[in-house]
């Protein structure tokens, strides 16, 4: 598969790319394939959330936590959300593969 996975935090005071690479060497993955965006607003974050996935991110003034949902997406090469997947309860990861293989197929 010719993929890449972009990973994004919400809370950009906090996520350096130090503690994002302290964040990623806890799990199975490789970072040839897997970007975590970092260096952008909370703003930026908030608009970007809204504005390509229709997901709302928020962080209450005054509080360090940021609400956010857990969710996967599938984006085409166009840009688009092709597909979103829940990413707590019932990961579907056989779907997700196969939607990702399709994918490729719209290249």
């Amino acid at each position: 598969m010719r993929h890449r996975c972009g990973s994004r935090k919400a809370g950009p005071e906090k996520d350096t790319p130090k503690q994002l690479k302290a964040f990623a060497a806890k799990y199975p993955l490789s970072l040839r394939n897997w970007d975590f965006l970092t260096g952008y607003s909370q703003k930026d974050i908030e608009d970007f959330a809204l504005n390509s996935f229709k997901a709302i991110v928020k962080k209450p003034e005054g509080e360090d936590q940021v609400i956010h949902q857990t969710s996967f997406y599938l984006v085409g090469p166009d840009g688009k959300v092709l597909k979103d997947y829940d990413g707590v309860q019932k990961v579907p990861y056989d779907d997700i593969l196969s939607d990702v293989k399709a994918a490729e197929e719209l290249k």
